[in-house]
């Protein structure tokens, strides 16, 4: 699916020190989606593109925008500018951690704490026109473990959110980006029609790529990760990016 799929966090000023890597600053998201206009481009979401049955025609001038973890500060600045340009995005919920924290993150790499969405800003988000994806059930690598469990994270986050939601879900984003072994498998099984990942050597539509939006991206940078050469190295160098690390890890 030849689409650009930007990938965010948090938008947030001054955040604590340990988030500023997964953070942009209020300015920065702006030029974003300032670039996003002067582009013409049009924000979609998985739900539009499957109800409404889009072509590659269709897809052509579309961008998806996607949020992981669904931290609550993002109803602060993100959404209500989003909404004053009529744009829509699609948000990856950990299921077992609605209004909670990002423990993973606080466990692992003592970063800190993150207010979570809670249910009703969930259902909020849906009546506003945006979408709500699976993020897994517990945010694990899901390459660092077995078949079994991964697919009960996959399967389980889609059951759990489309329960409470009452609404499909569409899209499975790997939390870490980790892809497991038989991916596809699982997720057709629970049935998911997408699949985000962000690096990834062989791109299909159970490991779409994405491309994060940084603070220290410029103008011409980021209308560069908007474009099609920019997709077309990826198909390039993500499979040797992919190799180096490997070849490193051993």
């Amino acid at each position: 699916m030849n689409i650009p799929i930007a990938m965010l966090h948090h938008v947030a000023e001054q955040p604590h020190p340990s988030l500023q890597t997964w953070c942009i600053s209020h300015g920065k998201f702006l030029e974003f989606l300032n670039c996003i206009e002067e582009q013409q481009l049009q924000t979609t979401t998985f739900h539009e593109i499957v109800s409404q049955k889009f072509t590659a025609k269709d897809l052509k001038n579309r961008i998806i925008i996607t949020f992981d973890d669904c931290a609550a500060e993002l109803f602060e600045f993100a959404i209500p500018e989003l909404l004053k340009r009529g744009m829509k995005a699609v948000f990856y919920m950990p299921s077992n951690h609605i209004d909670g924290e990002n423990t993973w993150d606080i466990e692992e790499f003592a970063m800190s704490s993150v207010k979570l969405m809670n249910l009703d800003q969930l259902r909020h988000l849906l009546a506003l026109g945006m979408e709500i994806g699976s993020h897994g059930e517990n945010h694990i690598r899901l390459n660092k473990v077995s078949e079994a469990t991964a697919y009960q994270d996959i399967a389980g986050s889609k059951q759990n959110l489309e329960t409470l939601l009452q609404s499909p879900v569409y899209s499975f984003a790997y939390p870490y980006g980790k892809i497991p072994a038989k991916h596809q498998k699982m997720l057709v099984k629970a049935g998911y029609t997408f699949g985000l990942s962000i690096y990834t050597s062989v791109e299909t539509r159970y490991t779409l790529r994405r491309f994060a939006i940084n603070e220290t991206d410029d103008w011409k940078i980021i209308t560069m990760k908007l474009g099609k050469r920019y997709r077309l190295m990826r198909a390039l160098y993500d499979p040797i990016l992919l190799l180096k690390n490997r070849v490193v890890k051993d």
